[in-house]
């Protein structure tokens, strides 16, 4: 009856879990669009006409145009406004025996600094701003004619991040061209006020945030980003959040949460690397990198940087325009809308859903906990459930539901593939290589559909939240795994006589030998590598050939199937059903199992990569499945011709 019943709720929680990756699989579908976005800045170095060259690229491809608001800095650094210190004006007066009129107007001292504007177009925009400037700095300023003098009676460097708003005349010229603004301001206490309101005043699409943090940051306190975020909202501003590895944002996760979640994921190439002559850096190579990102990690906003060196005898402008055109058709081709990046739908599943899953994962434990300790662990399963319940209804009502679903994840990559080799791989039945093979990869996909339905929230498809605790995914399988094999074949430990603890501790004392050293040295630098190699900043970096065979395979496959699972975890596993009887020495087995084990620890590492679409890691954990096949009968029959031509 009791059995019965856990069979009752697993088969409950597994139908819930399958209704939330079908929800997971139609948000991947719910936004196709792809914006487009060109550096201006960056583009103005070309010696090209930017907003006729704009107009070529649009045609190209181009869908939008990020610009960055005029500050003091900028302009003086360009030439377009001198900045004049005090003891420049002395100097200057004493050598010539007078002083320009117009700065007679005011009192210079060496600590002074005078700014001296002469466009119609920078004068307006100076002229906006010098009220609350004056007001709020102390400054003076005089008009004369065509020519502006700005005067800081104490200069401060800081006054250098001081902006007068975006150029009219280039926002004007970049719509007219059917381009759509994408602003980026930065965070400086003496102009985040007036950016927020050049926000108001534009109310574009899209907002990318410009430096190392968003505007209204600061330490210790959320009001300034609250701030920020009350206006995007007030004008339906979408939150550009850049990917973390390529530039980290202090205060972006706290926008995104106070956003609610609307903000889309933002992939850009730093300048250097375009401009690379590295074979990596080659125009396809680029294009496939901006595609990769659109597919493989759901970006829908591409910031795009002009060529600004010579490739292939080709110029700068030509590369560029070849470019757009190459990333435009690319995507097209895969059913991406090129200027039409939209939120994606929310995505999130009931308490009620995650209740049932948390049970569904439960019973796998139990089971799981029969074979580890003893059968008789069952008894205690209403006991157990009943915990998980309390403990979950807990964190849900104090908030921590977040936190719930990332430890129903974890637990699922740790519980599902340590089950699967367990009931398989080390199931005396009788049965085919094949079914077993089958058997062992559909309980670890088991364990996929309940990773993603415990993550089905928004927040983990744009990754602003994500799969924690990846080392202790790949390392607790494998020692939960050598626990129940040693376990099985040592008497010490399975002998009947005794407690749980008595038999650990006979097993503790058993003697080592110096083959047990040496495989302890060989398993320890495997270990090493295969821990280097995991997790989102590996320790371990990947090689040049490996990133060749990487490209090869998507460009075959569509989507690459993970090196750990077709070329180690189940061709091993296919070798450890053949061989697991045949085989005398059982210390022998032992680094084949753990091998064995890689593929399906991998497979749940896959499905713990959420902002990968569904279908992407499907397909790949597929692909890896009949290569590692494949692959795993070829070297089931070349150890078995060794093992007889050499026995």
């Amino acid at each position: 009856m009791r059995k019965k019943f856990l069979l009752i709720i697993f088969i409950l929680a597994l139908f819930v879990s399958l209704l939330g990756v079908y929800g997971r699989y139609k948000i991947d579908n719910s936004s196709n669009g792809v914006e487009l976005i060109m550096d201006y800045k960056a583009l103005a170095s070309l010696d090209r006409n930017e907003i006729k060259f704009l107009g070529e690229l649009k045609e190209a491809g181009l869908t939008a145009v990020a610009v960055l608001p005029d500050t003091i800095k900028e302009l003086v650094n360009t030439n377009r406004v001198n900045l004049i210190k005090g003891n420049e004006l002395i100097r200057a007066g004493v050598i010539s025996g007078r002083t320009n009129l117009l700065m007679e107007s005011f009192q210079i001292s060496r600590d002074s600094a005078v700014l001296y504007i002469d466009s119609s177009s920078l004068i307006k925009g100076f002229l906006d701003r010098l009220p609350s400037w004056q007001e709020e700095y102390g400054l003076d300023y005089l008009l004369a004619g065509d020519e502006l003098l700005v005067f800081f009676e104490k200069w401060h460097d800081k006054y250098l991040s001081l902006g007068i708003g975006f150029e009219e005349g280039l926002i004007t010229e970049i719509r007219k061209a059917g381009l759509k603004i994408v602003p980026r301001i930065d965070n400086n206490k003496l102009t985040n006020k007036e950016q927020l309101a050049l926000l108001a005043d534009y109310s574009p699409r899209y907002l990318i945030f410009n430096g190392t943090e968003v505007t209204g940051y600061q330490e210790g306190s959320k009001e300034g980003i609250r701030e920020t975020a009350n206006l995007m909202l007030d004008h339906d501003i979408i939150f550009g959040m850049i990917e973390p590895f390529i530039a980290r944002q202090a205060g972006a996760a706290s926008l995104a949460h106070l956003l609610d979640y609307r903000l889309l994921r933002v992939h850009s190439i730093q300048q250097a690397e375009m401009d690379s002559n590295q074979a990596k850096y080659s125009l396809d190579n680029i294009v496939n990198r901006y595609y990769r990102a659109v597919k493989e990690r759901n970006v829908r906003l591409l910031y795009l940087k002009p060529f600004l060196k010579e490739k292939d005898n080709k110029k700068p402008d030509k590369l560029t325009e070849e470019f757009i055109a190459s990333l435009a058709v690319r995507l097209k081709t895969a059913g991406y809308l090129p200027g039409q990046a939209e939120l994606y739908r929310d995505y999130e599943n009931s308490f009620l859903a995650l209740l049932l899953i948390g049970l569904g994962i439960t019973v796998a434990g139990i089971i799981l906990l029969g074979y580890l300790i003893n059968k008789d662990i069952l008894k205690w399963s209403y006991l157990m459930m009943g915990l998980v319940i309390i403990v979950e209804v807990l964190l849900f009502y104090k908030g921590r539901g977040i936190f719930l679903r990332k430890v129903l994840a974890l637990a699922s990559a740790i519980i599902f593939p340590t089950l699967a080799v367990v009931t398989q791989v080390l199931n005396k039945e009788e049965e085919s290589l094949l079914l077993k093979f089958l058997k062992t990869a559909a309980i670890s996909l088991l364990g996929g559909v309940f990773l993603t339905a415990s993550l089905a929230h928004t927040s983990f498809v744009l990754k602003i939240n994500q799969f924690v605790g990846v080392k202790l995914a790949f390392v607790l399988p494998l020692i939960l795994i050598s626990f129940y094999y040693f376990k099985t074949i040592d008497y010490r430990f399975n002998d009947r006589q005794g407690s749980f603890l008595e038999k650990l501790n006979r097993l503790l004392d058993y003697n080592l030998k110096l083959k047990h050293l040496v495989l302890l040295f060989v398993l320890a630098v495997g270990g090493f590598v295969y821990i280097g190699r995991t997790g989102n900043y590996p320790l371990l970096p990947v090689s040049g050939i490996e990133l060749h065979l990487r490209e090869s395979l998507e460009k075959l496959l569509i989507a690459r199937p993970r090196f750990k699972e077709f070329l180690i975890g189940h061709p091993f596993l296919v070798l450890a059903l053949g061989m697991v009887k045949e085989f005398k020495n059982k210390l022998l087995f032992y680094p084949f199992l753990l091998l064995a084990s890689i593929g399906q620890i991998t497979v749940l590492n896959s499905f713990s990569h959420i902002h990968t679409p569904l279908l992407i890691t499907v397909i790949r954990v597929f692909h890896g499945l009949w290569l590692g096949l494949l692959l795993g009968y070829i070297l089931l029959s070349s150890f078995r011709y060794l093992v007889k031509r050499f026995a």
